[in-house]
């Protein structure tokens, strides 16, 4: 349906400024967002590129780039939409966008160079930067990832992503408990701080 040139999704897009998203929802619509409540995953051909968490601005592409990446929820999601600035502004904020989807995926690319076990230090790292939670010196990973997305992520079967999880356990890098706890942060930052 047309109103006065303007397609009836464009008029709904325009007066949504606030949007909800159940869980596994994807983002519908192009334009510049705050994150203010859940987690969204940038995902590209259902590998993870990022997590953004409350407090992070991203910008939904329309254009065909736009259309290879999605942000999911993995949480129940509120996202305000930012007021439209001057263009400038505008393209300013999405080549900061594109410039920080760029190195996320160069790095996605190198990430698939090296075994197994070192994916899913880096995945942990990534995960912990990006959502984790400080509790003293261990950082919390907040229950959004299913074990077999990151079996997926990492490209392993959720049963030897279980095996390596003990194996972390035993050399001090997790808590043996339910759940992903990153031990000792400062070690995690020296260790894989320069990769991620």
């Amino acid at each position: 349906m047309q109103i006065r040139g303007i397609s009836e999704e464009n008029t709904m897009y325009k007066m949504k400024k606030i949007i909800h998203l159940k869980k596994n929802e994807s983002l519908p619509y192009p334009g510049d967002y705050i994150v203010h409540e859940g987690f969204l995953a940038c995902k590209t051909a259902e590998q993870l590129v990022y997590f953004a968490k409350p407090g992070d601005a991203i910008v939904s592409l329309s254009n065909s780039c736009g259309r290879l990446l999605q942000f999911q929820a993995k949480t129940d999601v509120i996202l305000v939409r930012m007021p439209k600035e001057s263009l400038l502004i505008t393209l300013e904020r999405q080549d900061a966008m594109k410039e920080k989807l760029i190195q996320a995926l160069v790095m996605r690319v190198q990430f698939f160079s090296v075994p197994a076990k070192d994916r899913l230090f880096v995945l942990l790292y990534q995960l912990g930067k990006e959502i984790g939670v400080q509790i003293g010196a261990d950082y919390c990973i907040p229950s959004v990832v299913t074990q077999k997305e990151m079996g997926d992520y990492v490209s392993c079967t959720r049963e030897y992503l279980c095996l390596v999880k003990k194996q972390l356990i035993e050399e001090g890098w997790l808590k043996e408990e339910r759940g992903w706890k990153l031990l000792e942060w400062e070690r995690w930052e020296s260790e894989f701080g320069k990769i991620v």
